[in-house]
């Protein structure tokens, strides 16, 4: 019977450290992606990993999913199913066996909370956007104008190509770019 723990983030540059302190397990998946669907790579690893008998401890809720009160329900009737134990710290949830019909209704409520937050967040980064294109701000890579002509008659003076670059103030790569003829 093993300890298992799941820990996620959304993105590379976050911290698991938060999820889980001070508490030990024989066995810790982390993983670094959104959580818009089950089918992350150390999810699938850790409901692979797990046997009958196993823990399975997570921080909260919306670590595993915020796809609604369906995945949620699905998981951990899958998981009891075998004999696994789940527990949600942050919610004080454990689930240890069949689930009662209070169970998956709070667990449902909790699961489309997720979702609900998950759906708020983007509709918040979409109206950001449109604010800023409304002032006039631009996304994506800035275009350049600058021409292999123009990078060539640099080099024809002497300079290198990396020096000409450098002075045009574009990268090793996209002066490459400029060179081949691709255009941005």
């Amino acid at each position: 019977m093993a300890s298992v723990a799941y820990k996620r983030v959304s993105a590379t540059d976050q911290n698991l450290d938060r999820q889980l302190i001070n508490l030990t397990f024989d066995k810790v998946f982390e993983e670094k992606c959104s959580a818009k669907t089950v089918n992350r790579p150390e999810w699938q690893a850790c409901l692979e990993y797990l046997r009958e008998g196993d823990s399975l401890t997570i921080h909260s809720l919306d670590r595993v999913c915020r796809s609604g009160a369906g995945d949620a329900v699905q998981i951990v009737e899958e998981l009891t199913a075998k004999n696994i134990s789940i527990e949600f710290i942050k919610e004080g949830m454990k689930f240890n066996g069949t689930m009662t019909a209070a169970q998956k209704g709070v667990l449902g409520i909790l699961a489309s909370v997720a979702q609900m937050e998950r759906e708020l967040i983007n509709e918040r980064r979409i109206e950001g956007v449109a604010a800023a294109k409304a002032k006039g701000k631009t996304f994506g890579r800035p275009t350049i104008d600058i021409s292999a002509k123009e990078i060539l008659e640099l080099v024809e003076t002497g300079l290198t190509k990396l020096a000409a670059f450098k002075q045009l103030g574009i990268s090793k790569a996209t002066g490459y770019r400029i060179l081949k003829g691709n255009k941005f």
